[in-house]
């Protein structure tokens, strides 16, 4: 698929200093396919490429942040270069800023905040916003948890600081700036007690013209998942999920039935006596089957993450109208302990899927290769190929020209015309007639069982532990 949408995502995400919290946050960000992803409250003083990695995966090979202050606060911008670029990032004391230029679209600011707690600092806040905008002429869109309220009605009690809601009034006043309508929830935040306070916290702003440049966005909120603000989800155009390839996950091997399973797949139609036919067969085959046999086993756990959430969803958008029963408050907070539970059966999986080489066919993404990088997977992104003039987009066309490149590049056998005499340069002669023998069946099993349990051999995402269990 083409990636030409453009969203953005915006989530405080209470802290990544824990696996789990790392691991539903990279849940989340394959979930939704945005190509700008901004987390507030990180917590974390230093992010390198392999925190990125972590929590927000390969595909966001460029990002900026502003670090926390002893384990406070925090901002993390990341986004795919194949689909955006951010540039002129200025790091203020609560806020960043950078230039959104998009593949295909206009061009715009975005500033990601973080406010502050006391009154002073929040002034100190809004000021610095001013004096930033003034250096950042041209469509602009804030975003982030400003932790102020705009209306009386953003909070779900009457304890309410009305001098700071002057304050926030006035700096949209003198910025000329209109509040995105949020789509799908009344309240952004909650406390999570008994009887929570709620408040809109979360939100985002724009320039006029930033809207007249993107008429139809749409801004949405998104189920708390393990936090207790919701995301906030921005979609400027629509865009098509792209096609998952197959994996071969680590656990179904501890599956009971998992023999039995693959030898119902391995199966491969008599007439086919190529041996390296036979075997393509036969691995696409038990790839087919197992992945159906692995979801009626285990489930989906995506999906299930997804559902949990959907009823979180509901248990947020319902303690706003309600209090909730003292049943559907355990169940609420089982559901948040599942999510993690759910992650943290994921992060075992992780290892496997990040230190394999993919080759993907077909792959509507044009991602043609996942390599290996110090035990980290990153992806390259191949938007289009020139080729004699002729720009390809299409997948089957890059992969025709990338073979039809190397065909060449590697050549084919023909007569010499010269030789070299080898004797006359009196070199010493090397006996190279074993290099013409053919692999035993030993040397391949040993190749195999010297390979780490979750590595995969090749690019059809069978790991070494199938071949040796299997």
């Amino acid at each position: 698929m083409s990636y030409t949408a453009m969203e953005l995502v915006c989530w405080n995400v209470r802290g990544l200093n824990s696996p789990a919290k790392k691991k539903t946050l990279r849940e989340f960000v394959d979930t939704v396919h945005v190509a700008i992803i901004c987390i507030l409250e990180s917590k974390l003083e230093r992010v390198d490429q392999f925190t990125i990695m972590q929590c927000l995966g390969p595909s966001y090979d460029g990002f900026t942040y502003l670090p926390a202050s002893e384990t406070r606060h925090g901002i993390i911008v990341g986004w795919d270069s194949s689909r955006v670029q951010l540039s002129n990032v200025a790091i203020d004391t609560n806020f960043l800023t950078g230039f959104v230029s998009p593949r295909e679209g206009p061009t715009w600011w975005l500033s990601v905040v973080y406010g502050p707690q006391s009154d002073v600092q929040k002034i100190a806040f809004l000021e610095e916003l001013v004096d930033r905008r003034a250096l950042c002429p041209g469509p602009w869109l804030v975003i982030g948890d400003f932790n102020l309220i705009l209306h009386a009605s953003d909070k779900s009690n009457n304890r309410i600081d009305r001098r700071m809601m002057g304050m926030l009034k006035r700096f949209i006043d003198d910025c000329a700036l209109k509040e995105l309508f949020l789509h799908g929830r009344k309240f952004t935040w909650s406390n999570e007690r008994e009887v929570p306070t709620l408040t809109k916290i979360d939100r985002a702003f724009v320039s006029v013209d930033w809207e007249l440049d993107h008429p139809e966005c749409l801004l949405q909120a998104m189920s708390t998942s393990a936090s207790d603000h919701c995301p906030l989800f921005l979609a400027l155009e629509e865009h098509l999920q792209p096609r998952r390839r197959f994996r071969f996950e680590l656990f179904w091997t501890k599956l009971d039935g998992f023999l039995e399973a693959v030898k119902e797949a391995w199966v491969c139609d008599g007439e086919i006596t190529n041996p390296f036919h036979r075997l393509d067969v036969l691995l696409r085959n038990a790839a087919k089957s197992l992945t159906a046999w692995g979801q009626r086993r285990a489930g989906n756990i995506k999906l299930q993450i997804a559902c949990a959430n959907l009823v979180i969803l509901r248990f947020d958008c319902a303690v706003e109208s309600r209090r909730l029963s003292e049943g559907e408050r355990w169940l609420r907070a089982t559901l948040k302990q599942l999510v993690l539970g759910l992650a943290s059966l994921e992060r075992t999986t992780a290892r496997g899927r990040s230190r394999i080489r993919w080759l993907q066919e077909g792959d509507a993404n044009t991602t043609m290769f996942h390599m290996i990088a110090n035990g980290r997977k990153t992806k390259n992104f191949i938007p289009a190929l020139s080729v004699q003039g002729q720009v390809i987009t299409d997948q089957l066309g890059k992969e025709k020209a990338f073979f039809e490149e190397y065909k060449n590049l590697l050549g084919k056998d023909s007569a010499r015309e010269h030789s070299i005499d080898l004797e006359f340069l009196n070199l010493t002669s090397v006996d190279l007639a074993d290099q013409d023998l053919v692999f035993q069946e030993e040397e391949i099993w040993e190749v195999i069982k010297d390979m780490p349990a979750d590595r995969a051999p090749g690019p059809d995402g069978f790991i070494r532990i199938f071949f040796h269990k299997a």
